[in-house]
This record gives C-alpha cells, sequence and structure tokens, in this order.
C-alpha cells in the first residue's frame, strides 16, 4: 500500500524536530514493503489547504495522522479532507490523544477508520496485512487497534514492543534534520546540525498528572548501547550531525546503561554535544554519573520540580520530595558546568494562590539558567484526569482541546480564576528572568539569529 504520515497543521507547539514516531512507523512500515512518506505540516508551514494539495497529487492508499490533542480539530479536518477526496482511501489517527481518549476520539473524528492506542509499531503492519487479506490477519488480533463495529468502537489490547533493537532506525531520509529548526525545542543548541534521538521507552512512576505511560506504557524498555552507538555514527555520516539530543522520559533510570553509553561515545572518538531537553530525574543522579555525563559531552539537561509546596508534590504522587531534588539541583550546580532548565507546573488542582507563590519563590533560589513555568493541563488517560472528570470538575464534551498549549488557560483550580492563574504565569516568568544573571547568561547561549527569533518569539508569547 501507498501511506502518507502526517503531522496536520499547527502552529501552537514550540517544539519543531524530526519527527521520531513517524519515522519509526515508516521504517518499519518499509520493512514490509509498503511505500510511505512523511508529511510534517508543522515543520513546511502548510496550511490545510497545501495539505489537500498534497493528498490529491500523491493519491495515497491510506493516511495516518499523528494526533496531539492541541491538534484536535486540525486533525478532524484532516481526516475530513482525506475522506473528500476518496471515500475509500483509509484514514488512522494515532499518538497521545488517542491513547488517553480512544472512545472520545473516535465518537467525534467521525471520518476516521481505525485509530491506535500506544505503540503502534507492532500493530500498524498488521493492520495493513488485515486490509489486503483478512482471513490472513483477524482484526481481533491487532496490537492496540481502535475500530468500529457495527454501533460500536472496540478497542484491542494494547501491544508493547519488548525489544526496542528490533525496530529499524527511524526513515532519516523522510525526516532529514537538516530541514528542521536551528532551536528544536523552543530554546538553545551547542552546535548545528542537530538530530534527536530516543534510547528507552515506557515509565514506570505513577505521577497523577503524566501521560508519558499512557503513550508507551509502565514497562520500562532500553535499546542496547551498541544499537544507540550505531544510530549516533549513522546520523554523523549521513547528515553530518554535531550534536544530538535524547528525547527520553527516563534516560537516567539506569545508572549502569548511561555510564557504558558514556563510555562508548569517548572510547568511539565520538566528537559531539549533546543534552536532555526532555527532562532527566533528579533522584537518579549522583556526582559519579553526572561526571561521567559532561566528560562524554552532556552539556545541558531539563529536570522535572513542578512545584515548591511539599504538599502539593505529594499529591502529585511524584515519589520524590523536595529536599532530595534541592540537593541533586545543587550537586549539579557544585560539581559540573551543566546547564539546566527548570521545569515547573502552575495550577494543579490541589493547589492555592499560596502554593503557587511557593513555586516561584522556590525557582528563584535554585541555581538554575533558565526555567519553564508550564499550565496545568488535565491530559486525558492520566489519574488527575479522570479525578476532575469524576469530581465533574471538567467534562470530556466540553473541553477546549485545541487550547491545551503552554501559556493557555484551560483549567484553573477551585478559587483562582482564569485571569489569576494569567497574572500568576506571568508574575513566575517575569521574576524568574528579569535578573541580569539570567539575561548575561541567555544572551551568551545565543548561537544563531533563528534561535534569537525563537527566543523572543517565545517571549512575547508569554507576555502577550
Amino acid at each position: 500500500m501507498k501511506v502518507v504520515l502526517v503531522r496536520p497543521p499547527s502552529f501552537k507547539m514550540p517544539i519543531i524536530i524530526p519527527n521520531l514516531g513517524l519515522g519509526y512507523l515508516a521504517s518499519v512500515l518499509r520493512k514490509n514493503n509498503h511505500t510511505v512518506n512523511i508529511l510534517d505540516c508543522a515543520q513546511r508551514k502548510m496550511n490545510h489547504k497545501k495539505y489537500r494539495d498534497y493528498l490529491a497529487n500523491q493519491k495515497p492508499d491510506m493516511v495516518g495522522i499523528q494526533m496531539y490533542t492541541c491538534d484536535f480539530s486540525s486533525t478532524r479536518k484532516c481526516v475530513d479532507i482525506a475522506k473528500e477526496l476518496n471515500r475509500n482511501l483509509v484514514t488512522l489517527v494515532g499518538g497521545p490523544h488517542p491513547s488517553g481518549d480512544p472512545q472520545g476520539t473516535m465518537k467525534m473524528l467521525k471520518n476516521t477508520d481505525f485509530a491506535f492506542s500506544g505503540e503502534a509499531e507492532l500493530g500498524l503492519p498488521r493492520l495493513l496485512l488485515h486490509l489486503a487479506s483478512p482471513d490472513t490477519c483477524q482484526i481481533e488480533s491487532i496490537e492496540g487497534l481502535i475500530y468500529r463495529h457495527h454501533d460500536k468502537i472496540l478497542i484491542n489490547q494494547r501491544g508493547c514492543v519488548a525489544n526496542l533493537d528490533d525496530i529499524p532506525f527511524p526513515s532519516w531520509d523522510l525526516i532529514d534534520p537538516g530541514t528542521y529548526p536551528d532551536a528544536p525545542h523552543g530554546s538553545f543548541s551547542k552546535s548545528l546540525p542537530i538530530a534527536p534521538i530516543i534510547t528507552s521507552r515506557g515509565c514506570p512512576f505513577h505521577c497523577t498528572y503524566c501521560a508519558v505511560a499512557v503513550n508507551t506504557g509502565r514497562s520500562f524498555r532500553v535499546r542496547s548501547v551498541n544499537n544507540i552507538i550505531q544510530e549516533i555514527k549513522f546520523l554523523q555520516n549521513a547528515f553530518g550531525i554535531k550534536e544530538f539530543h535524547i528525547e527520553d522520559d527516563n534516560f537516567t533510570l539506569v545508572k549502569s546503561r548511561v555510564i557504558e553509553l558514556c563510555k562508548r561515545i569517548q572510547e568511539e572518538n565520538i566528537s559531539a554535544h549533546w543534552a536532555c531537553p526532555n527532562g532527566v530525574r533528579l533522584d537518579t543522579l549522583d556526582e559519579e554519573l553526572l561526571s561521567t555525563m559532561e566528560k562524554a559531552g552532556c552539556y545541558s539537561f531539563s529536570v522535572g520540580i513542578e512545584s515548591g509546596s511539599p504538599k502539593i508534590i505529594a499529591d502529585m504522587k511524584r515519589n520524590e520530595t523536595l529536599e532530595i531534588m534541592t540537593e541533586k539541583i545543587n550537586l549539579i550546580a557544585s560539581a559540573t558546568k551543566i546547564r539546566m532548565t527548570g521545569y515547573f507546573m502552575v495550577g494543579y488542582p490541589a493547589e492555592t494562590t499560596s502554593d503557587i507563590e511557593l513555586t516561584i519563590e522556590h525557582a528563584l533560589k535554585l541555581p538554575l539558567h533558565r526555567a519553564q513555568f508550564s499550565n496545568f493541563l488535565p491530559l486525558p488517560g492520566t489519574e488527575i484526569y479522570d479525578q476532575l472528570i469524576k469530581n465533574k470538575e471538567i467534562s470530556s464534551d466540553s473541553i477546549p482541546w485545541d487550547l491545551y498549549q503552554n501559556n493557555r488557560m484551560v483549567y484553573a483550580p477551585p478559587g483562582i480564576s482564569k485571569k489569576e492563574m494569567r497574572a500568576l504565569m506571568r508574575k513566575a516568568f517575569a521574576r524568574f528572568y528579569f535578573r541580569l544573571f539570567i539575561i548575561v547568561g541567555l544572551i551568551r547561549e545565543i548561537n544563531s539569529f533563528s534561535q534569537l527569533r525563537t527566543v523572543m518569539r517565545r517571549f512575547f508569547d508569554v507576555f502577550r
């Protein structure tokens, strides 16, 4: 079959990087002798008309759309356009939103034939086999598939790729790193060009607000060090990559693996800077690990702190204390030159204005170089989302999915208005960044006009 994998038109997300999710799916489909193209509308700055023109020209048999919650309406429009062009064209959605809300997704996207919940590398090739020969592959056996049967929506049991080395590298020729922005996470980089990689999947923790386990499960799985080194070398040889970003959710969870990888990077004389912009868990870090990472080229990572209130940290089920996180941040600052971005959340359901003020004050006391204050979003499939639905604080029928993005208030805790929430967010950013040593540090990090433009755009987005 001829398949087009799509990230829909979107101007909402600051993170525009080579799409590893679609890249992996393209590879497994190619391995099964299908023809695949990737259309990243966000990267190409394409609107729905250009998307329509692309499909009309390509004439695929299937369109698969990666669906983030903030792109709900855009995804629905993409599905509708596909069916308008050809009623026989198979439409499919996957990604974070259908993983968290499979029933709601299929009910609202009426022109969607199929959806996938969780990882789709196992199920998608089997779906195409089923479409070609239903007797060869029964639809009930396709891992993670969501589909319609008469007037019902059925959800198959999820699959899980046990050995990540079994998945081919992403189809890098379809997601050429050189065609993506210099500021891939809406922030900074040290060397260009940059490529993202994923070395592990899954999260065994139970943070109430986090959707990682909704998407990749609780089973923590890793790629072998040899496999990772091979991909890094390939990226350097094929694309001249000088920096790579590890996009894992739990990169440092297994200390011995990280140390082995760092030593191999040095032994193989791999000359590259690298960072962990998606974050590392603070209680996994110690001086030996930090030193080894820095010697191997790590110069920056993000750390999840979320709140300065011990009460809120406990309610979030972080399984980390504020004292341990503070201790680790001070260790990083004293033992390394690694630059840190602190991730904070504002507007968690149990918060009061006093809790948010504690978070702001805590951020100012920490030796961080950057801070990201994000508004709380009740993500489908998470514990806190289910709790809010149960308590009738939110309704899945009226949630403004398209506003699920940074600096847009879709929820405010009881006793705090959305207007007050916006004011507290601006206050947090202003107090953190309007300090001379922070401003000087940021200016020193900017190494291209594209990065400067991206940083300024994010600044104005916060304060407009």
